[in-house]
């Protein structure tokens, strides 16, 4: 009878700690973390400003992508405001050339942080507009790709930059180097 009691007991903490850590993510908490803000100086004469804006995610990968591209960005030559999706530098949109938001993908979709400050913000229409996220994962499947496409021009409607906006998963480990140097390019392109 103990032994009945004792595993009916793991059982029901094991529940409990999938559906703590279930609404963890689906209450998207890791967003609230994403306060800070940095500038990053190009080494010369600045050719433009962007805003880089993140969710880090549970894992910190959605920083950590965020972190690569504006350091990219900086290489080239752009002044880049860093900002977590939660701080008042990432609300102000105006004066930058390129603007970049990215964070996690669960379950396919984009973190409800990142999705709620694409409804919110206000874009102007010359702007270039880069969307990322990550998953976490070396490889992403076709269903989160086709997934993050389908959200994105859901949300951007009928805007101009809907058509403009370039969009990239992040995969992890050296892939990502990779992945953000592309999404990058094929912004400045």
């Amino acid at each position: 009878m103990n032994r009945i009691m004792i595993v009916g007991l793991i059982i029901v903490l094991v529940v409990l700690v999938v559906i703590a850590g279930m609404g963890f993510i689906i209450l998207d908490v890791m967003s609230y973390t994403a306060t800070g803000s940095e500038t990053l100086s190009p080494a010369g004469t600045s050719v433009g400003h962007a805003l880089v804006i993140y969710n880090p995610g549970i894992s910190g990968e959605g920083k950590g992508a965020a972190v690569k591209i504006a350091s990219d960005l900086r290489t080239k030559g752009y002044k880049v405001e860093l900002a977590g999706v939660r701080n008042a530098t990432a609300a102000n949109t105006s004066g930058y050339d390129i603007i970049l938001v990215g964070g996690p993908m669960y379950f396919g979709k984009i973190s409800s942080s990142v999705e709620s400050y694409l409804k919110a913000i206000t874009l102007q229409k010359d702007l270039k507009l880069g969307i990322f996220a990550t998953t976490g994962s070396s490889q992403f499947n076709n269903n989160d790709i086709a997934s993050l496409g389908k959200q994105i021009t859901s949300l951007l409607g009928d805007s101009p930059l809907n058509k403009n906006a370039v969009i990239k998963t992040i995969r992890s480990g050296d892939a990502s180097n990779t992945d953000c140097a592309d999404l990058v390019s094929a912004l400045l392109q």
